[in-house]
């Protein structure tokens, strides 16, 4: 029970922090996405290090993020629920597909083994950017399109490699020490 609390604290931790770094790329418009959607990384390598126990705190240090940038929960929309609860189930359905069909050797030897996490970021990536798209909004308000997609495409697949790749080699001392890999 308390390695359980110890991770979902993390991965919240993790979301929020991350989440509140890259405010000053969010763009004005949310037909665009950040360019550095750091967020993704933290999601997608809290579930390779913890497992899928984190989920709650995933989905809770994303709506804690969103509430202390918007000031509040009034000025939480259900767009901003729906939307970081897409961020937070899809790329964990992605590894379990991935390991369903034997794509999910992530980590091998306590080292990343990139030929199955970067295609894992960019399925995960892609899905939730699609999941968004169909549960958000309606054909006729969806105007953005092509810029939609490759903006947040592109911000998840950059922000989820370099948080992975930064965040694991810093902490790899750590993680093999704690018996985490």
């Amino acid at each position: 029970m308390i390695k359980f609390i110890q991770y979902n604290l993390v991965a919240l931790l993790s979301v929020f922090i991350t989440r509140s770094l890259i405010i000053p790329m969010d763009h004005f418009n949310s037909d665009i996405g950040n360019n550095l959607w750091l967020p993704m990384g933290a999601v997608l390598l809290a579930y390779l290090l913890f497992g899928f126990r984190v989920f709650p705190g995933l989905l809770i240090g994303y709506l804690l993020a969103e509430v202390f940038i918007e000031g509040g929960t009034a000025n939480i929309a259900q767009y901003e629920v729906i939307s970081r609860t897409v961020n937070t189930l899809i790329p964990l359905l992605v590894i379990m597909l991935m390991q369903k069909i034997s794509m999910g050797n992530f980590i091998k030897n306590q080292q990343l083994n990139y030929w199955h996490v970067l295609p894992l970021i960019v399925i995960a990536s892609v899905a939730t950017t699609l999941a968004k798209v169909a549960l958000l909004y309606a054909p006729e308000q969806f105007s953005a399109g092509k810029v939609y997609f490759q903006s947040y495409v592109q911000g998840d697949i950059a922000g989820a490699v370099i948080f992975i790749v930064v965040v694991f080699i810093m902490t790899k001392a750590i993680l093999v020490r704690r018996k985490v890999i």
